[in-house]
């Protein structure tokens, strides 16, 4: 068990990291805009023999800086330790459609939410919020954005590649659906299901058949009824990545198969569908409700994760009330450790850690509140 102090030592020591970063990236925009005008397109070059990094590095560093200056707002609070680096920066991108009215106000609201959620979950935030507030900026970005895709192959040692491939998100998402059911359907053999997925893209690729049915492929995307009706043009939610504008995914959408789930007007959670393993409906509204495992911090998709009873198994309890999506791993970690969950009447889920810390899962609703 971790002592409380040492967890504050923690928790200070990686906001220091933050304050560090924002002061180095003051005093590198401080020592371009003293280079002359003439030298400043080689200031990469400048930090070379001071830092020991490679022109590209510096140039990159540079970059940074001056991302970071120019958006005061977010500087500031990287400095005061409420965000790190890497959610300044993705702010910072997000932001970047925007005009200045608009960033202005998207800028304290992700810094609020990114001080209290995980780069992923401040990310998927920023994204629904940017796609809110300007839906046509969005669209722009999403367009340029798509313009940028490519494969890439990069060596690595011992006879071995990285294949990397850049496509829309819809697209990805079908893709790795299609890898993924291909191989959880091979006979079991002593490849772990990475290999499988990695061995079933190879054959794809190089036009080879594959041993096991492909079946159809299927990603999950949410979406008001009032965009199918066409009377709005809300973002679309693609289970495990996050909102897109709604135009790119319209098509896909119109050719679905659709399943209606009905939501709390005030809140925007799904609503409504006793034996120990849960019917596929109870699975279904459960995944929906809770999209990611419900320990804090974890993006494991529901849909590959256990369904935890809460409250321990008593004959009766198999209920939406009392079950969660829990990843294999902190499934385990609850029932073999001294944490511990419980489930709140509004339906967030609250963890106690070894040390005694309570901390909340925060609801995420699926569709947005009614705005009366």
């Amino acid at each position: 068990m971790a002592p409380a102090d040492i967890e504050g030592d923690v928790v200070a020591a990686y906001a220091a990291i933050g304050r560090a970063v924002a002061d180095f990236a003051s005093i590198l925009v401080k020592l371009y805009d003293d280079l002359d005008p003439q030298v400043q397109q080689y200031a990469g070059d400048v930090l070379m023999p001071l830092l020991r990094v490679s022109q590209v590095k510096g140039n990159k560093l540079i970059d940074r800086a001056m991302s970071l200056v120019e958006h005061p707002v977010v500087l500031e609070a990287l400095s005061e330790g409420r965000i790190d680096e890497g959610k300044a920066l993705m702010i910072i991108d997000q932001v970047s459609v925007l005009d200045a009215a608009n960033q202005a106000i998207a800028e304290p609201v992700l810094i609020n939410h990114a001080a209290t959620h995980n780069y992923t979950a401040s990310q998927r935030y920023a994204r629904r919020y940017v796609l809110k507030l300007d839906a046509e900026a969005a669209l722009r970005r999403h367009k340029e954005k798509r313009k940028q895709r490519l494969v890439e192959k990069f060596n690595l040692d011992d006879g071995m590649c990285s294949l990397r491939v850049v496509l829309p998100a819809l697209d990805a998402a079908l893709a790795f659906d299609r890898i993924d059911r291909i191989a959880r359907a091979l006979p079991k053999d002593d490849r772990t299901l990475d290999q499988k997925r990695s061995d079933v893209a190879a054959d794809l690729l190089m036009g080879k058949e594959t041993p096991a049915p492909q079946g159809e492929v299927c990603v999950n995307l949410t979406m008001p009824i009032t965009n199918i009706l066409g009377l709005t043009t809300d973002p679309v939610m693609l289970a495990g990545y996050g909102p897109l504008p709604a135009e790119i995914v319209a098509d896909v959408a119109a050719n679905g198969i659709w399943k209606r789930i009905l939501t709390d007007p005030v809140t925007g959670m799904a609503e409504h569908i006793t034996t120990y393993r849960p019917t596929p409906a109870q699975r279904e509204l459960i995944n929906a409700r809770y999209p990611t495992c419900t320990m804090v911090g974890c993006n494991q998709p529901a849909h590959r994760c256990d369904l935890d009873h809460c409250c321990p198994f008593d004959g009766t309890n198999t209920t939406v009330a009392n079950l969660r999506p829990k990843c294999r791993h902190h499934h385990r970690m609850k029932t073999h450790s001294n944490w511990s969950c419980e489930n709140r009447p509004d339906g967030t889920h609250a963890w106690t850690t070894p040390s005694g810390k309570v901390i909340e899962t925060e609801l995420e609703p699926i569709a947005d509140p009614a705005p009366f």
